[in-house]
């Protein structure tokens, strides 16, 4: 008998559709892209999805906001105020525009309680994470010892183990939500959060679809270093709540992933 078919909140789940806890979603992005097609990329679409599977909060950063000058992050924060019951956001970082950064960090606790963290992207961006480019976001996080949602990929020279390694401990009071959890360097995100002054979490978008990656974090590190996110639009968050809770880990491990993590860092009311 599989796992699905004996726990109980795995076989709710495939009978339901619905899971039977709260959800919070740490790793969201909205909008289009002109190189892919998403099947729901604006709010109202995403948010319906969401509710059919029991998600409480979505995290997200505006594609167009990433990578767009002229789409700022307040746009974003108009978003969030339309559906307030499940949005928030993160203030998308583009370090090519530094005027922009001060300006939008400027407005970051007006934006509140939609705003939560910040979000970097070095990859897409070709900025390494431990450019000067990135320290002033970086010292209004870790002033208000706000979380910073990085993508991160193993072997990447730009957001890869070492730069990773260096920032975080540069940064004690920043709280990095490692994204994609240096996704196939898993050795590199053991370490990390080992090595680290407590201040980082694995963040895990694709990872349910790697076979027993999920069961070797949560043995290695524990599942109170670990976040649940889909990067949707880009990934459904069908599979994403499937494959944890098909995942050989207890109920508790489950919770902490899905929401109680998330709860602690930014509280219950968040």
């Amino acid at each position: 008998m599989s796992l699905w078919e004996t726990h109980p909140l795995a076989r709710r789940f495939w009978e339901e559709g619905r899971a039977d806890m709260p959800i919070c979603d740490m790793h969201g992005h909205m909008g289009s892209l002109n190189t892919i097609y998403f099947a729901r990329a604006e709010a109202g679409r995403m948010v319906a999805h969401m509710k059919r599977i029991g998600v409480r909060r979505l995290v997200f950063s505006h594609h167009h906001a990433l990578f767009e000058p002229s789409f700022r992050n307040e746009r974003a924060w108009a978003i969030c105020r339309e559906y307030p019951e499940i949005l928030r956001m993160y203030v998308a970082i583009n370090p090519h525009y530094p005027e922009h950064v001060r300006e939008d960090l400027a407005r970051f606790d007006a934006w509140r309680p939609f705003a939560v963290g910040l979000k970097f992207l070095p990859d897409y961006h070709q900025v390494p994470l431990s450019d000067r480019r990135y320290e002033y976001a970086l010292r209004f996080a870790g002033e208000r010892k706000l979380p910073v949602l990085c993508h991160t990929w193993g072997g990447s020279a730009c957001n890869g183990f070492p730069q990773l390694s260096e920032t975080v401990q540069r940064h004690p009071d920043v709280v990095f939500f490692a994204a994609h959890a240096l996704f196939g360097d898993w050795d590199g995100a053991e370490r990390l959060v080992r090595e680290s002054p407590g201040n980082v979490y694995l963040e895990l978008t694709a990872l349910p679809g790697e076979r027993g990656i999920l069961e070797r974090l949560t043995a290695s590190v524990g599942s109170e270093r670990l976040l649940f996110g889909t990067d949707l639009p880009w990934f459904d968050e069908y599979q994403a709540v499937g494959g944890v809770l098909a995942a050989d880990i207890t109920e508790q491990d489950m919770r902490n992933i899905f929401h109680a993590n998330a709860e602690r860092i930014l509280g219950r009311d968040w």
